[in-house]
This record gives C-alpha cells, structure tokens and sequence, in this order.
C-alpha cells in the first residue's frame, strides 16, 4: 500500500474510531438523563439540547469544513492566520445565535402551546444559559479538523473524546448527584469556558508561528467556499428536528419525550457512512477532474459495499432488538416508554438506504447547488407530510412520514447522482450486492426474534438482548460467509481495524 493509501487508511481508522468512541458518550448521556430524570424533566433537558444544536448548526455553516480545502493552498504562519480568520468569524456567528436561542425563549409560550406553563417557565429560564454555551462553543468547532489537516489524527481523537467526556461530567454528575436541571445547565456553562479555554491553548501548540495578516484567503473566498456546504448541511440538520419540533407544538410534553426516545437512528451505525465518505471524497475528486469515470464507479461501489456490510445488518439488528434495547436505555421504575417503540423500528428503516455519503459524489461532481437542493427538498417533504401524519396517528404517525420523506428524497437523489455518472438511477448503486446483504440479514434475524419470543420471558431484557444480537451476528457471519457476501478480505479488514493498528502507527 502505497504512502498516500497509508495515510488515508489511518485517518479513516481513526476518524471511525473517534467518532464512535464520541458517539458512545453522548449515548450515554441520554441514557443517564433518561435513568435520572423524570419523563418530563427529560423532555426540557432534551428540549433545551435541541435547541442548542440548532444554534450550532446555523452558525458553524461550512467554516470548519473549508479548513480541509484552504490548508492545502496555504502554507507557514498563513495556517495560523487561516485558522484565526475562521474562529473569528465563528465567535461572530456564535453570538449571533447566542441571540437566536434568546428569541427561541422569548416565543417559548407561543411554541410550547400543549406544555404546562411551569414547563414553559423552566425552559424560558435556562435557555439564556443554553446561549452563553452556544457563543462559548462555536468558536472552537474547527480544532478537530485543524488536528486533521495538520496530520495529527490521534490529537484530533483525543480532542474529540476529551471534550465529549468533559460535557458527559458536567452535565450528568450533578443530576446524578441530586441536583436540579439548573445546576445541571451550569455544568454546561462551566463544560464551555473549558472548552473554549483550552482549545485555544491547544491551537497555540500546534500551528506554526503566525498572525492573522499572514493569510491571503479572502473572506470572499472563504465565504464563496463555506456557505453553499453550509447551507446544505444546516439544512440536512435542521430537518433530524422538523419532525421533532411538530411533535413538540401538536403533542404534549410526554409524547414529545416518548418521541425523542423512539426518533433515534442508532447513532453507532450513522457515523460509518459519513467518515468514510469523509475520507474518500478526494478520491473522488481525483477521479474525476481525471475523467476516470470506470475508476470512480468502482471506487464508488467498492465503499458503498463495505459499508453495507457494516451498516444493513447492524440496522436490521437494532430493529428486532428494539423492545429491549428501549426497555433497557429508557424506562426505569414508574417510567414506561414502550410507545417508543414501534417509532424507533420504523425511524430506523432509513438508515437501510445510508450506506454512503451521497453529498461527497455530489461534491466531486461540482454541484454543491445539488447538494443544497436534495436536502431542502427533504425538510419541505417531512413538513409536508409529519403536521397530517401526526395529527392523524400520532407519534407513530410522525416516525411513519419521515420514512417515507426520506424514501422520496432518496430516489431523487439517485437519479441526480445517476445523471452525473451516466447511468440510470438503479444502477448508481451496486444493488445486487446490497440486496444480497439485505436479505442474508432478514434471513438470520427471523430465528433470532422466534427465539426471543418464544423462549425468554419478556421481563428478562438483558438476557433476551444479549441473546437476540449473538444468534444474529453469529449467524450473519456463518451465513454470510458461505453465501460469499463476506470474503476473506473482509475478515481480514476487519481483524486489523479490531487491532486498533492505526492508533499505533507513526
């Protein structure tokens, strides 16, 4: 493997590898929350969280992503001058939506019609602080990909587990302890002078010696790259919220708690598809400006299949696991969230159709514009059709449109990603290979649910979860390997990644 595959390898192994670890703590946080709180505390926390993620999303844009472009083209004292360009114009934008989270709490009574208004009143009361952590936070969202484009990806991992566990500490250890949301909030605060602290301590460390004066990237520039991306993955976020905020306005506090459990893709499995994208894309590029259009597909068809691998069984398993899973994560004594459910099985269904980053061959094709437009068109279908779906049926109503809105979005985005490549829609991906996946895992998922339900007490969670998921995996792997969906490459891959060989690597 040549140098460059090396480096490559070992940014997507350790991207993969920080991604999960950081997505495990923030599971656990909404497990801890979930053990700790009551049904409706839980629905402020949770309320409160949406909120603050919102800001964040509008005000980062593309600024982090354009760190990966620019530090290619510059060079010195100018990466330093770049990045203190970017976390300028991020301290800008996150007082800004500083001021948005203030308006949220402002309009709250109107937006939260169906709370109790001593719930409304909690929630005018904190989100003030939910905005100070917002100006405290943004402007450091571009150190990990500062420590990426820099080649320092176990500093980017650190970073990245560091500040996860630190905002795990200082907002579940003082629920933990007894204390109400208030301090918890606090905590938040507190996690975001840290965080703001000690980024730019670590930033101090690694750039070379510069000054802002030494880039020559215009903000124009800047500004012309950042905000297409940006608007397209604003947009991508806010609608993992569309759904939610309906339920929030139509539905009461409780329902919006049982919702908040059962809208969950299982967050494991959504990170694979987007960091290995994250790596491949200047491949593709490459390819491309290169009009090597056989090599692209097949590269193309080559990730998508290794991610299907990874991704159709795991989420065909989180499905037939569900009641458990649920049982396990959310419901404690005098808490019940078996309504979660059935809009947890249905949500996850659409992560079948996320085995790869489909904005990354967009991009390779120019066409941010198409980019944007996919995922707008996705936030006005889920509109369209959660406000009728969930006055009809409620919170599996809900779940039930966001299916079928992501469904829509994505044959239209094979057939844009089609017109690119020449090909007709259902040729854009390698679908008898993914429908070999596909049916491999319902295959061996029957026996692991009869077995469930027929031979462990529902009671017993534990043992029927633990039971359920060895029988699917042990049988995928047999199965799958005398089928020849599994090769023994793919074994082999995946025994050095389980070696952890890219944490110990120069």
């Amino acid at each position: 493997m040549s140098t460059k595959k090396g480096s490559l390898t070992e940014k997507a192994g350790v991207v993969v590898f920080a991604r999960i670890i950081t997505t495990v703590i923030d599971l656990a946080i909404v497990i801890a929350t979930i053990q700790i709180l009551s049904k409706t505390d839980f629905a402020i926390i949770g309320y409160l969280l949406m909120v603050h993620e919102v800001a964040r999303n509008l005000a980062t844009l593309g600024f982090p992503e354009s760190i990966f472009y620019f530090f290619e083209r510059v060079s010195g004292s100018a990466k330093r001058g770049f990045t203190a360009q970017t976390t300028s114009i991020l301290l800008l934008t996150g007082i800004v939506a500083g001021a948005f989270v203030l308006l949220i709490s402002y309009f709250a009574p109107q937006l939260l019609t169906e709370w109790d208004p001593f719930n409304v009143q909690q929630v005018q009361d904190l989100l003030p602080w939910m905005g100070l952590l917002a100006v405290l936070e943004i402007p450091t969202w571009p150190v990990t990909n500062v420590l990426l484009a820099l080649d320092r990806q176990k500093d980017s991992a650190w970073y990245e587990m560091s500040t996860s566990l630190l905002s795990f500490g200082c907002l579940v250890v003082p629920l933990a302890l007894g204390y109400g949301l208030e301090i918890a909030v606090y905590g938040l605060v507190i996690y975001g002078v840290i965080r703001f602290i000690g980024s730019f301590i670590w930033l101090h460390m690694v750039l070379p010696e510069g000054k802002l004066s030494d880039t020559d990237i215009s903000l124009k520039k800047q500004f012309d790259f950042a905000l297409p991306l940006g608007f397209s993955s604003l947009t991508n976020k806010l609608n993992r919220y569309v759904d939610k905020f309906v339920v929030s306005i139509l539905l009461p506090a409780a329902a919006y708690a049982e919702y908040t459990i059962g809208a969950q893709e299982v967050p494991i499995i959504r990170v694979i598809p987007f960091a290995v994208g994250s790596v491949l894309i200047s491949r593709y590029v490459s390819l491309q400006l290169e009009s090597k259009k056989e090599e692209l597909l097949e590269l193309w068809y080559k990730g998508v299949e290794k991610v299907s691998l990874l991704v159709v069984p795991l989420t065909i398993l989180s499905i037939i696991i569900a009641p458990d899973l649920i049982s396990l994560i959310a419901e404690s004594e005098g808490t019940d969230y078996s309504n979660a459910v059935l809009p947890f099985q249905i949500y996850n269904l659409i992560v079948l159709v996320r085995v790869t980053h489909y904005g990354s061959i967009l991009q390779a094709f120019g066409d941010t514009k198409g980019v944007f437009y996919m995922s707008l068109n996705l936030v006005v279908a889920n509109i369209i059709l959660s406000v009728p779906f969930t006055i009809w049926f409620g919170i599996v109503g809900t779940a039930l449109s966001t299916f079928i809105a992501n469904i829509y979005n994505w044959l239209i985005l094979l057939r844009r990603i089609g017109g690119h490549m020449e090909l007709p829609f259902y040729k854009v991906l390698p679908f008898p290979f993914y429908f070999s996946v596909l049916g491999t895992s319902v295959l061996v998922a029957i026996p692991a649910w009869y077995v469930r339900m027929e031979y462990i007490s529902i009671e017993s969670t534990i043992i029927g979860l633990v039971t359920s998921s060895a029988i699917f995996l042990i049988s995928f792997a047999v199965v799958g390997t005398l089928l020849k969906v599994i090769t023994p490459d793919d074994w082999q891959k995946l025994k050095d990644w389980l070696s952890f060989k890219f944490l110990t690597s120069n």
